[in-house]
Order: structure tokens, then C-alpha cells, then sequence
């Protein structure tokens, strides 16, 4: 069914202990099933699962392989491997013995890097007095240690000269300075520099001439990085021999690690064992194939009784899917209510585009929405849109977001453009030599339409909780969303007939008596089921079909807005070469003004409507996604799960 999740089973698989690792390995590669502990009621037959000892060496292997791919230079493999077993996954890793080696490697790159690191604070600091005719050797002495200020004010060298007794403090430039004192003296000056948020360097204990050993510096740091190339190239060389076979072996026995935990923590006895977990009903018969090959018949497959709420698998049409994203922003659907995909997916593209009402706005939102599309899967190297404006939107949403909010546009930036068509609206401006209908002069009978929807939408979403309601066995929930829609109709039928005639109960059979029993019916159900909480609330359902006026209100809105802006326009041509100027100008920002207002008004209002006056009818969510178990293959594909190890 559309409206419904995928319906979800738990079952029960009873096997041969002879076959457990065939079989688990054929459960990881049907994806099909989400592993559960054994139900109470039958664990107390079986015992725990004994360690295998092969799972030991997946492990050791697995973190010699992770560590290899950490350690080598990602090269992307050229295609994915297969292993017969997990006896030659663990001989194919053993076989990699460059544990030494890159042991080896890596401890001279920290060396390297220390050392590069050493060079470069020096250097920083030789730089600012390489121009003192000097000898090094004057700064450190058994008299006097020196260090480098930066950032220094003359307060602050006030300061340090007052604390510390016998200090010299000689400015070298902008921003730097010398600060000489006593050996003792040392411990004393770290803590007011700490104090005065003063960062210090020490200068280098050596003899000669600053320009001198900072040209030593340079010879060191030059020989340094021709070491790092040196220690690059014998990493890459590995890397291109090795990395392609570390990134399947690693990938499959990460695979195989968490069959090995699955079989670690299962219950069995000396001849069987039992698995148990929720299996999508359309997947059963073949899950039950899969299991009747691998354990060469020797299983039991039985449902289990049970009243936890299953996970979720959502089961959408293909082209609905991409709204799925709303849905789980919002929250899941639990397993067993409706799925309000397919409703959202129809519902807010109509809404989004007769909010927009302009085919003007409805071609340049379409337009944006296909070049981020682009955009996104076609990155480019160098960008045009200023960082500051792509980091903030990418900060906001990640980009694989971002696709599917600019996809889930199109549909509502058509609805947008037809809408225009028929307002004849183009950014505000009547180009079209007719008019289907003016929504100025049809203001009454388009609040009228809205309010329509309005209580068509509560309606439906009331009917949906009905049936929810009754399907759980929850009558007296049922029953009060009865009383829900009998109230919400009632209301509605008093407000037409006292907009439109007289309330009138002299007729048993008029609208106005139909519409009074439907208010008192409603109240009663909702009293006697809901208590004082319910009635309480009884104002909210007038608010949440008054709610869907906000669609007409901000097609006005931006209707008028539009209006304006293209009056102040015209009005500014009319007039002097520099009233025109500023009225393109006000033309311009207006425009791209109330562009802005109809993406994201009509975007959150009409995902609103839905969320909250729709969804509250029916919707619980709060459920949890379906996770079969199984692995994401990048580098690998799966073995032959009914050969032996």
C-alpha cells in the first residue's frame, strides 16, 4: 500500500550449528534482515554462543590492514576483489609483511617533522633580528637569557620591567622586542608574560652572526624536506604496490568481523542455534530460499508473535522518494501507521506554487533549482560565488540536503508558473493579453477556496487518524477523532451559513439544524473520550483550518509587493533620466527582494500547513529505520556464502 510502510515480520530461524557461518553469511548478503535478540520465551532453551577463534585473527588482520591504510597514500583501487573464504582473506593478509617497513618509515617522518618544525620556529625567530650586526652568542650566557616579544606595547615592557628586577628590554621592530634577564629570572618572566598575554620565543643558544645562521637554518630546512620527499616517495612506492589489496582485505574483514561478533552473541546448544529479527514481508519467500540453499534444508523459518512496533522500511513510488527527506526531518513513521510521503509529495508543490503565483519567480526558481542540481553533481575547481555566501548555505545544509530541497522545487516552481500564467503575473507586471483570474479582485472567493482546502485537509487528515486509530484497536481514539470531524464540519457549515443566510431551526432537516447536531454530537464524543484536555483544545481545530488562509495571504503578499515595486518603476520612467535610474534600481532590488520572500515563505508556510495541521490528525512518528544487516561493498563483492571454510 502507498499510505503504508513496507509491511515488516519477525521471524525466528532455527539451523544446524554445522551451517551457522553459511548461514549468517547468506542473511548479511540478502540485506533483508534486522537482527534482534531471541525472545524470552525461547532463549531459555539455548545457551550462549562459544567464541571462535577465528574471529581473533579477522581482528588482528583487520586492525594490520587499517593501519597500513592509514598509514600509506589513498590510491583509488581499479576494481573490487572477491575472496573464496575467510581462511584466504587472513592467508592473503598475512601475506603483506610491511609492518617493518612502514614502522620504520613513519617514525623518521615524525623525525622529519619534529625536526622541520624546530627549524621553522626558529627561523621565525632569527628572521625578525637577522639584521643586527651581533654575535648570537651575547643573548644566552651564563649572565643573561633573551627571548623574542611579540605584540609587545610599551605598557606591557613597563610592566615586565617592574617586575622583574635587572631586565633589559630592547625594541627590534613593530611589534617585537628583546627581553634580556638573569637565568634566575626565567620562571619569573614566563608568568607575567602569561599575565600580560605576551608570547614569547626563545632565542637560539648559538654562536655567529644572525644573517649566518639563519642561511645554516635554511641549508637544514632544505635537507630536511628532501628527506620528507625521499620518505613521500618510498610510502607511495608501497602504496602503489600494496594499497588496492590493504583497501578489499581491509573492507572484507571488516565484513567478516561483524559476522564473526553476529555469531559470538548468538544462542545455540551443542546441535542448533537461533537467530531472530524483522524481515520485510514482500522479502520473505526469498529469504526463505536463500536459507533453504545455504543450510542444505536443515533450518525451521517460524513467525514470532509479538506486539513491539516493527522498524520502518519506507515504500515509496520512485518519484516520491526525494520527499521522503521532509518526512524523516520531521520523524519517522512508526512500521505500522501511515506514510505521509505520497500526500506531501502532491500536496506541497501545490501549495509552495500558488503561494509564488508569478510565472516570472516560477521560471527563475525553476532555473535555480536545476543549476544547483548541476551545480552539485559537476563541481568545479574554482568558484565565482563568493566564499562567504556558498559557506554560509553550506554551513545551513549540507550539500547532499541542498540537492534535494532544489529537486524538490521543480514540481512547485511548475505549479508556480501555471499559476502565474492563469494570474497573469510576470514579477507583477501583466505581459499576457489575458487575464483568467485576478486574485485582487477575487480576494473573497479566494479566502473562500483556502478555507476549502482548509477543512478538506483536517478532514482528510482526521479521517487517516480514524483509520489509524481503529487498525491499533484503539476504539476510543477512533471515536474522538470522530468527534473531531463532526466539530470541525459543524463549525464550518455554522460559518457558511451565517456568511452566506440566517441560522435557522425551525426545519429538523435544514442545514442549520444538521450543522448544530454536528457541533453538539462533536463535543460530546470529544468530551466522553478526551476529557476536560480535549475540550480545551476545541479552539485549535477552528485555528488550523483558518490556517490555510495563510496560502491566499501570501499570494497577496507578494501580489501586492510586486505591484508596488513595478508602480514605483513605471512611475520613475515617467519622469526625469535620473528618476529612472533610481527606479531601475528600485526595480532591481525589489525584485530580487520578494524572489527571496516567495523561495522561503511559501517554502516553510506551506511545509508547515502540513507538519503541523495536517500531520497532528494522524501522525505519531518517532519510529525506527530499518538496518538489515549488512555492509556497504565498495572495494569487495560478496563470496560464495554456501562453500566452506
Amino acid at each position: 500500500m502507498v499510505l503504508k510502510p513496507e509491511r515488516m515480520v519477525r521471524v525466528r530461524i532455527l539451523a544446524a550449528n554445522s551451517r551457522k557461518k553459511q548461514i549468517i553469511s547468506a542473511l548479511h548478503n540478502a540485506e533483508a534482515m534486522q537482527m534482534e535478540p531471541v525472545s524470552q520465551d525461547f532463549s531459555a532453551y539455548l545457551s550462549a554462543s562459544s567464541q571462535d577463534s577465528t574471529g581473533s585473527e579477522v581482528s588482528d588482520q583487520l586492525q594490520r590492514m587499517r593501519g597500513f591504510e592509514a598509514a600509506l597514500p589513498f590510491i583509488q583501487p581499479a576494481g573490487k576483489a572477491s575472496f573464496s573464504s575467510t581462511t584466504e582473506m587472513i592467508a592473503k593478509a598475512k601475506e603483506i609483511r610491511i609492518d617493518d617497513e612502514i614502522r620504520m618509515l613513519k617514525n623518521s617522518e615524525e623525525a622529519v617533522k619534529a625536526d622541520l618544525r624546530d627549524i621553522e620556529n626558529r627561523m621565525s625567530v632569527v628572521e625578525v633580528i637577522r639584521d643586527l650586526d651581533y654575535d648570537m652568542s651575547i643573548f644566552n650566557n651564563p649572565v643573561i637569557q633573551s627571548y623574542l616579544a611579540s605584540e609587545m606595547g610599551d605598557e606591557q615592557a613597563g610592566a615586565i620591567s617592574g617586575k622583574i628586577p635587572g631586565s633589559i628590554i630592547v625594541t627590534v621592530s613593530d611589534g617585537y622586542r628583546i627581553i634580556s634577564v638573569p637565568p634566575h629570572s626565567v620562571q619569573e618572566l614566563a608568568k607575567a608574560a602569561n599575565e600580560l598575554s605576551i608570547h614569547l620565543s626563545h632565542i637560539p643558544e648559538v654562536s655567529g652572526k644572525p644573517v649566518e645562521y639563519y642561511r645554516i637554518l635554511n641549508e637544514k630546512m632544505k635537507e630536511k624536506l628532501v628527506s620528507m620527499e625521499e620518505i613521500n616517495h618510498s610510502l607511495k612506492e608501497l602504496s602503489e604496490k600494496y594499497y588496492q589489496i590493504i583497501l578489499q582485505l581491509r573492507e572484507a574483514l571488516e565484513i567478516e568481523s561483524r559476522k564473526a561478533d553476529l555469531a559470538n552473541h548468538l544462542l545455540e546448544n551443542r546441535d542448533v542455534f537461533a537467530i531472530e529479527g524483522w524481515v520485510p514481508a514482500s522479502r520473505l519467500d526469498e529469504l526463505d530460499g536463500t536459507v533453504n540453499r545455504v543450510s542444505e534444508g536443515m533450518y525451521i523459518l517460524s513467525h514470532v508473535e509479538t506486539k513491539e512496533e516493527p522498524p520502518t522500511l519506507l515504500n515509496n513510488p520512485k518519484h516520491t522518494r526525494l520527499f521522503e527527506f521532509f518526512i524523516k526531518f520531521y520523524s519517522l513513521p512508526q512500521g505500522t501507521e501511515y506514510d505521509p510521503t505520497v500526500i506531501f509529495a502532491i500536496i506541497f508543490p501545490f501549495f509552495f506554487g500558488l503561494m509564488v503565483g508569478d510565472w516570472g519567480y516560477g521560471i527563475i526558481i525553476l532555473l535555480m533549482s536545476l543549476w544547483i542540481i548541476h551545480r552539485l553533481d559537476h563541481p568545479v575547481t574554482k568558484s565565482r560565488i563568493p566564499h562567504a555566501l556558498s559557506g554560509f548555505v553550506l554551513m545551513i545544509m549540507k550539500p547532499g540536503s541542498l540537492k534535494v530541497v532544489a529537486r524538490a522545487l521543480i514540481p512547485g516552481s511548475i505549479v508556480a508558473i501555471a499559476a502565474g500564467i492563469v494570474f497573469n503575473a510576470f514579477f507583477g507586471f501583466q505581459i499576457l493579453p489575458f487575464t483568467l483570474y485576478n486574485p485582487i479582485k477575487n480576494i473573497g472567493k479566494l479566502l473562500l477556496f483556502s478555507g476549502f482546502v482548509g477543512i478538506a485537509m483536517v478532514s482528510f487528515g482526521l479521517i487517516l487518524g480514524i483509520i489509524n486509530e481503529h487498525a491499533h484497536g484503539h476504539n476510543k481514539g477512533a471515536i474522538g477523532k470522530i468527534g473531531w470531524l463532526f466539530l470541525a464540519w459543524g463549525i464550518t457549515l455554522i460559518g457558511l451559513l451565517m456568511i452566506y443566510r440566517s441560522l435557522s431551526l425551525s426545519n429538523p432537516l435544514s442545514e442549520s439544524t444538521v450543522a448544530i447536531a454536528l457541533l453538539i454530537a462533536g463535543i460530546v464524543m470529544i468530551a466522553a473520550t478526551e476529557k476536560t484536555q480535549g475540550l480545551m483544545e476545541i479552539p485549535s481545530i477552528i485555528s488550523h483550518v483558518l490556517s490555510y488562509l495563510r496560502i491566499i495571504g501570501i499570494l497577496l503578499a507578494s501580489v501586492i509587493l510586486a505591484s508596488v515595486i513595478d508602480l514605483i518603476f513605471e512611475k520613475g520612467m515617467a519622469k526625469s533620466p535620473v528618476f529612472a535610474v533610481v527606479a531601475v534600481i528600485v526595480l532591481i532590488v525589489g525584485q530580487i527582494f520578494n524572489l527571496a520572500i516567495a523561495v522561503f515563505e511559501p517554502g516553510i508556510q506551506g511545509a508547515r500547513l502540513l507538519f503541523v495541521e495536517f500531520f497532528s490528525k494522524f501522525y505519531r512518528g518517532n519510529g525506527k529505520s530499518f538496518k538489515p544487516f549488512s555492509s556497504r561493498r565498495k572495494y569487495t563483492v560478496p563470496y560464495d556464502s554456501n562453500k566452506k571454510d
